[in-house]
C-alpha cells in the first residue's frame, strides 16, 4: 500500500488517464470530485474498450 494515491477528476481526458496510468505503472484509478470523494473508477481495460468502440477504421485504432 501507498500513502500517496493517484486519482482523477472527473473532467479528466482520455489522454490524460491514459498518462497516468503509464507513469505509475498502474491499472486503474480512482475518480474523485471535489471533496475527493470517489464517484468512480477508470481503468485499463475501460480506455481500451473505449478506443476500439470509437476507432474509426477499426482494430487497433492507430493515428497516422
Amino acid at each position: 500500500m501507498t500513502d500517496d494515491v493517484v486519482s482523477a477528476l472527473p473532467r479528466t481526458s482520455f489522454r490524460d488517464a491514459a498518462k497516468l496510468l503509464a507513469e505509475h505503472d498502474i491499472t486503474g484509478v480512482p475518480v474523485v470530485d471535489a471533496d475527493d470523494h470517489v464517484v468512480g473508477v477508470v481503468s485499463e481495460s475501460d480506455l481500451l474498450a473505449h478506443r476500439a468502440l470509437t476507432a474509426r477504421d477499426g482494430w487497433p485504432a492507430v493515428r497516422r
